[in-house]
């Protein structure tokens, strides 16, 4: 085999994303080294296909954790910066979001990192238009993980890792540190 040949082979197979599912409500998974959450809320009108997340760790989201209706993802990942690269609509429809800033967010080790809910409606009968945003819904996002990840958020603190800024998160940090000051 020609070495050029090989390493087309090997580079196709390094850019490949792995497909991955969320983390059962519930369960306290541990993080690896190097490794934290990322949260994702997912608001459609559409059962999607699939989310190629591209960065550190290039991944997809199945079609099995994206059905129309409000969602939200939990999934263990490399820290670093990441880019939601495409959506899949169905077989043939894709949005593409290239070097966006709006769409990309960083995911910080040994926490569970908040990148923002992901609005994306049809709109239309004769000529469909799709709409997508990534918006920050920090506070619903604390009130998924208290009802359904309680014991991950005792040993995980939660940030947000999504484009623009969050204050509710800091607000609730120096909240819940100075109840805890205040009971001792």
């Amino acid at each position: 085999m020609k070495p050029w040949l090989l390493l087309t082979f090997l580079s196709l197979i390094g850019s490949c994303s792995t497909t991955v599912t969320s983390i059962k409500v519930g369960d306290n998974k541990t993080l690896k080294e190097g490794e934290g959450f990322i949260l994702l809320g997912i608001e459609t009108n559409l059962d999607l296909k699939k989310i190629v997340i591209e960065g550190a760790q290039n991944i997809e989201l199945s079609s099995a954790d994206i059905k129309a209706g409000t969602n939200y993802l939990l999934v263990d990942l490399k820290h670093g910066d990441y880019t939601i690269g495409q959506i899949h609509l169905n077989r043939y429809w894709r949005l593409h979001f290239e070097d966006d800033e709006e769409w990309a967010f960083r995911i910080e080790p040994g926490q569970i990192n908040y990148v923002g809910h992901l609005e994306l409606n049809r709109r239309g009968y004769y000529h469909k238009r799709t709409r997508a945003e990534l918006v920050n819904r920090a506070s619903e996002a604390v009130n998924f993980l208290e009802d359904n990840y309680s014991i991950l958020m005792q040993n995980n603190t939660v940030v947000y890792g999504g484009p623009g800024q969050d204050f509710f998160l800091d607000f609730r940090e120096e909240f819940l540190a100075k109840r805890m000051k205040n009971n001792e």
